[in-house]
């Protein structure tokens, strides 16, 4: 072995401590990068030389450069990582939500609500007061404007959540673009042998936890391998196939990836987005409920709601259900107080609009079948063959008898009418079938020609043709179906006294009206009926054998316009109101109403009330220093009613205690998922703190060995310096 070879071996030993001394380095300089995995140089000897005496090495060589990484540890990192995140969202949220809502005893809602009671009982004991009427005017102004703006606040915080699932899903298409582009460079830098992407793999592990910590991504890597590095350190790393999936669908494979869709669910009617995965042919598969929860946007659905209702509404989701709480607790306060306010007596009384019936025209109605295009555009859904079944009382509210009548859609509606007059001809019963204002409605007709009326109503009992469901005309229904899909409000089952009074405030009459949405019998379970019995002939309402002088005598209760509307039959002073309602049904449709809407977004003052509170009466009966409905307010805040929300929850509780209730499961929840944040957070740090020890840069192994590394290239370079001086030697003697 000559000289110049020796050279070459403390040459090799230059090179080794010098790129030993870069590794170093570069780890220093990015010892504050956390997506940053430390390198090291993995040093093996260069082939020896053989020899009679044995073998002599020729030095030293980097083999390559590799990263310090194990994927099992950073797997863990990263699913915790995800989890924090997730409880994080969830915590921002909930914090945003609370505020809303202050449990505290002179500020908020709550405070408004004590108010609102408070001038009720001022004003029961002030009756004939303006200035009374005045401050309870508003007082509940007051209350309902805080109602609306936490509303507007919850419904605002809920468009924000949908904004920022659009904004995240845009990022995620970007992470799956990005890590399939450094996938494919990674495989081609990593085509030969001991070739190692580091600084690429660190990009794509960066995007990797992004993206997880995003969408809950599942990622596979196939072909993993163990190295040794030194001083017991292992890197787990380097797979060769790579993909991701959400939710069974995938959006990386290797070098190819699949981008989601953002955009507005049909089904939605507020804007709302949904995610999708686009398939070869192009179609959209939604995949919003496949998001796993515990994720940045998985929280955010969590959040904002994935289901809809047959109005397009949201219905779920922890924004959705204190959205509907609050509107449980709204539309109750509301039906509530219309309902014993219906109580004050009016010379007439008009409700809500319940439903807006459809009107055809004259040729609609002779020309064309009901199956035509020019008929069925118009109405609320097509009709089809079917038996419409009418039920004929007596003129004392006993059922008579059952008349079943085919509708044709084949044919006119007229022509329906036609045949429906001739059934009731046939069946003796003294009503008709005519169209008012484009709508159908049954009149009295004397059949007989006798100028006796033998019949008291005619109700639809069946409609298996859907005639009257095309119509819209929702009077027709069975209760619970209007109050599922028409009614803004719903009309319970119970009873309630309508009373007539003259302007004395002196009772001329009272009947009580039966509600029973189970009942096969339409009398009780539709609006139709109800009003049927108001109008009942022959019922002795007073027990004075006077058939003059009840309450269908002086009233009468017809629907008009969707309304239901109380008309004088007299031209005496009288006034009409409700009493003992435990339907609610004059909250339910309107009557002489306190509060105008139905739930938290639309609660406000009678407009009425608000241009004039003096209109605001204390009294049932219209006498001075009545003050029986002012009293029943104040009662009425200590009463339990039933709170229902959309999704089904109820709640039996006084106006207070429901609030309480809210106020006590947002700080609830609130409560666990700040408790679950401390914990995760724990956690958190010590998976991260143990992935750091492995995979970071520790500043003080990485001063060992930048000294380690010099004092080599020292010793290095002083075995050339020895080789010089010997070959220096070597020259002066031939010299």
């Amino acid at each position: 072995m000559s000289l110049f070879s020796t050279l070459n071996t403390g040459y090799s030993g230059l090179n080794v401590n010098q790129s030993a001394l870069a590794v170093t380095s570069n780890n220093i300089s990015n010892a504050s990068n956390p997506d940053y995995t430390r390198e090291r140089a993995r040093i093996v000897s260069s082939p020896s030389i053989h020899t009679p005496s044995g073998d002599i090495g020729m030095g030293a060589k980097v083999e390559t450069i590799i990263r310090i990484k194990n994927e099992f540890l950073f797997n863990r990192y990263v699913a915790t990582n995800k989890d924090l995140n997730y409880f994080k969202t969830l915590q921002e949220n909930m914090n945003e939500i609370a505020s809303y809502f202050p449990d505290v005893q002179d500020k908020g809602l709550n405070k408004d609500i004590q108010n609102y009671f408070d001038s009720w009982n001022h004003f029961a004991s002030n009756p004939n007061d303006d200035s009374a009427k005045v401050d309870l005017a508003k007082k509940t102004e007051t209350l309902a404007n805080i109602i609306k703006e936490t509303r507007e606040k919850l419904d605002h915080l809920r468009v924000n959540v949908n904004k920022k699932i659009v904004s995240y899903t845009n990022e995620v298409n970007d992470l799956v673009k990005k890590i399939a582009n450094l996938t494919k460079e990674i495989q081609k830098v990593e085509a030969q042998p001991n070739d190692y992407a580091n600084e690429l793999r660190d990009k794509r592990d960066a995007a990797e936890k992004r993206l997880v910590e995003l969408t809950g991504a599942k990622v596979q890597k196939q072909g993993l391998t163990s190295q040794a590095i030194y001083q017991n350190n292992n890197s787990v790393d380097f797979d060769n196939d790579y993909t991701i999936s959400l939710g069974g669908y995938p959006l990386v494979d290797n070098g190819t990836y699949h981008q989601l869709v953002v955009k507005e669910n049909n089904s939605s009617t507020e804007a709302m987005n949904s995610i999708y995965f686009q398939k070869q042919d192009g179609t959209l598969e939604d995949i919003t409920k496949n998001i796993p929860n515990k994720s940045i946007i998985g929280g955010l659905f969590e959040l904002r709601g994935t289901n809809y209702d047959a109005k397009g509404k949201l219905i779920d989701g922890t924004i959705g259900k204190y959205i509907n709480e609050l509107d449980a607790f709204s539309s109750t306060l509301i039906q509530h107080t219309n309902s014993i306010y219906s109580y004050s007596a009016q010379e007439k009384a008009t409700g809500d609009e319940l439903f807006n019936p459809i009107s055809l025209t004259n040729d609609q109605i002779t020309k064309y079948p009901l199956n035509s295009s020019m008929v069925e555009n118009s109405l609320h859904n097509p009709v089809r063959k079917g038996n419409l079944i009418l039920s004929a009382y007596d003129n004392n509210g006993k059922f008579v008898k059952d008349v079943k009548v085919q509708i044709d859609p084949n044919k006119t509606l007229q022509d329906n009418l036609d045949t429906i007059n001739n059934e009731l001809s046939n069946a003796g019963v003294d009503y008709e079938a005519v169209i008012q204002n484009g709508n159908i409605i049954f009149q009295k007709k004397d059949n007989d020609g006798n100028g006796s009326l033998d019949n008291g109503a005619l109700l639809v009992k069946d409609d298996g043709s859907l005639l009257f469901d095309a119509m819209n005309d929702v009077q027709f229904k069975n209760i619970n179906k209007a109050n599922d899909i028409d009614f803004p409000l719903p009309i319970k089952d119970g009873q309630f006294d309508i009373v007539a009074y003259n302007d004395d405030g002196d009772e001329l009459a009272r009947r009580t009206i039966i509600v029973n949405s189970e009942s096969k019998d339409p009398m009780y379970s539709t609006l139709e009926g109800i009003l049927s019995q108001i109008n009942m002939p022959n019922i002795d309402d007073n027990n004075d054998n006077d058939s003059t002088n009840d309450i269908d005598d002086l009233y009468n209760a017809t629907m008009a316009n969707g309304k239901v509307v109380l008309n004088k039959k007299t031209d005496k002073t009288t006034y009409i109101g409700l009493d003992n309602d435990t339907s609610t049904f004059g909250g339910a449709v309107g009557l002489n109403k306190f509060f105008d809407g139905n739930d938290s977004k639309s609660i406000s003052l009678n407009k009425r009330f608000v241009e004039d509170a003096s209109l605001i009466h204390a009294y049932k009966a219209p006498s001075d220093g009545n003050n029986d409905v002012a009293n029943d307010m104040v009662q009425f805040q200590y009463n339990d009613v039933e709170f229902k929300s959309k999704n089904g929850d109820s709640v039996t509780t006084t106006i207070s205690g429901y609030y309480r209730y809210m106020t006590g499961d947002i700080s609830a929840t609130s409560d666990k998922i700040n408790t679950s944040v401390d914990t995760q957070t724990a956690i958190f740090n010590s998976i991260e703190q143990e992935y750091q020890n492995e995979s970071g840069v520790n500043m003080d192994e990485e001063m060992t060995n930048l000294m380690k590394f010099q004092n080599g290239y020292q010793a290095a370079a002083k075995v050339i310096t020895t080789i010089s001086t010997m070959l220096d030697a070597l020259m002066g003697i031939k010299t």
